[in-house]
């Protein structure tokens, strides 16, 4: 009796609280329903009012701890507030004004009681999950926006962290819920568990990869991904415990186990359909006896091409001023050059660089490959500014038309290795 004078004291406001709440509700629904009805409105009444409060607690310090976040220094200010960890803080003044009232308003009836203590412990729990999941995910993201070498190990523990807090905050929940100790359920696991692995191996494996794939945000349904383990690309349509379906570009469908989504090479093209963008990235490969020196009818004709006018003369100028030294100039290897394949080389740059629909926030390069025993490749590497399939293939096409067409203008020769030779 000593011992709850002081909560009694302390909670004095809230009992005077609830009963000038009661006392209202039974003089407007006395009359007009049965006694036998009024804790449902008075339970209903009070949840209603802590879910206002909540909202508008939300509304207040979310708008309020948005404006320090916006201007402040602090990234970790910014990353609490982008995930939402102060307002899983907001949550729990409500539910300790809940947490208060209910000795003066569910305990007071029969049914409400065991009720209310059961809910209230099992939102508790519900809470403490949702405020630690963002912290962590807070915490991976504060990491990563660094770029150090410690990112890959604090985002793969944070996720482990993330995995044991899940599995434990589920135990609980179960326990709360059916009203027993977390001991006794994980006494019940252990002396499961071998049979459980060897059941259940293929579905765990999924559990776990679904885990992972979540936690990473690597992969999900509507991704176009390439699985190189069994030479499958398409559209992911449905990721399951056991398997992943996936739309192929056929409208076929194959499924792979989700594991392997995991455990084995995947690309995942979403990420470029993300930015609009996707490379473009194809040799054309031309026969080295058409490789020359480039004389002055060459170059005469060179400088009527508009886009290598100006580079043709920077290019003179600057081989006069390095060749005038030369002894032999009549002898064309003595000295600095121009060569057809390079002079072709710059086309090709300039080429791409003044078409609308290649990217110029991303490289532009042309350059030689090996030499191969079919010829030289020039490979051309470039991003189309589309990544729709259809238009790629068109910007794609209307390149490698023009520059293999172009070629001939700087008496260069494709190679054509598999050449059909008809006899009479």
């Amino acid at each position: 009796m000593f011992d709850k004078a002081p909560n009694l004291y302390s909670n004095k406001f809230l009992t005077e609280m609830a009963k000038v709440v009661r006392r209202q509700i039974r003089e407007i629904f006395g009359d007009t329903l049965n006694k036998a009805f009024l804790p449902f409105i008075e339970v209903f009444v009070w949840i209603a009012a802590l879910l206002l409060l909540d909202f508008l607690l939300q509304k207040i310090f979310g708008g309020i701890f948005g404006l320090i976040a916006k201007h402040s220094k602090f990234t970790w200010i910014k990353k609490f507030y982008t995930h939402k960890v102060f307002r899983s803080l907001i949550h729990f003044i409500p539910l300790n004004i809940l947490i208060s009232i209910n000795p003066y308003v569910f305990q007071r009836y029969h049914g409400f009681d065991e009720f209310a203590d059961k809910f209230i412990n099992l939102i508790i729990i519900v809470l403490i999950l949702r405020f630690l999941f963002r912290v962590i995910d807070a915490i991976i993201d504060i990491n990563d926006a660094e770029a150090s070498h410690t990112t890959v190990g604090v985002r793969t523990f944070g996720q482990m962290i993330k995995i044991f807090v899940a599995f434990f905050g589920i135990l609980t929940f179960i326990a709360t819920l059916i009203d027993v100790k977390i001991g006794q359920i994980l006494t019940v696991l252990g002396a499961l568990t071998a049979v459980v692995l060897l059941i259940f191996r293929d579905s765990i494996l999924g559990f776990v990869s679904g885990l992972q794939i979540a936690s990473s945000k690597s992969i999900k349904v509507g991704d176009w991904i390439s699985v190189s383990k069994y030479s499958i690309q398409g559209i992911v349509k449905e990721i399951n415990l056991a398997v992943t379906k996936i739309e192929n570009f056929d409208k076929t469908v194959s499924t792979v186990p989700t594991y392997d989504l995991i455990a084995s090479e995947v690309t995942n093209h979403s990420w470029m359909t993300a930015t609009n963008t996707r490379r473009i990235k194809r040799p054309i490969v031309f026969n080295v006896n058409s490789f020359s020196f480039c004389d002055e009818e060459m170059l005469s004709r060179f400088k009527k091409i508009d886009l290598i006018s100006a580079y043709i003369q920077l290019k003179e100028e600057e081989l006069k001023e390095s060749n005038k030294n030369i002894t032999n100039k009549d002898y064309v290897i003595n000295g600095r050059q121009l060569t057809n394949i390079g002079v072709f080389r710059k086309y090709a740059e300039n080429y791409l660089s003044n078409r609308n629909d290649i990217s110029k926030s991303d490289k532009i390069v042309v350059r030689q490959l090996e030499l191969t025993s079919q010829g030289l490749p020039l490979e051309i590497s470039c991003f189309a500014s589309s990544s729709d399939m259809i238009e790629f293939e068109r910007i794609q096409s209307d390149i490698f038309d023009h520059l293999i067409s172009a070629s001939k203008e700087f008496d260069l020769e494709i190679s054509q290795p598999f050449v059909i030779q008809h006899h009479d």
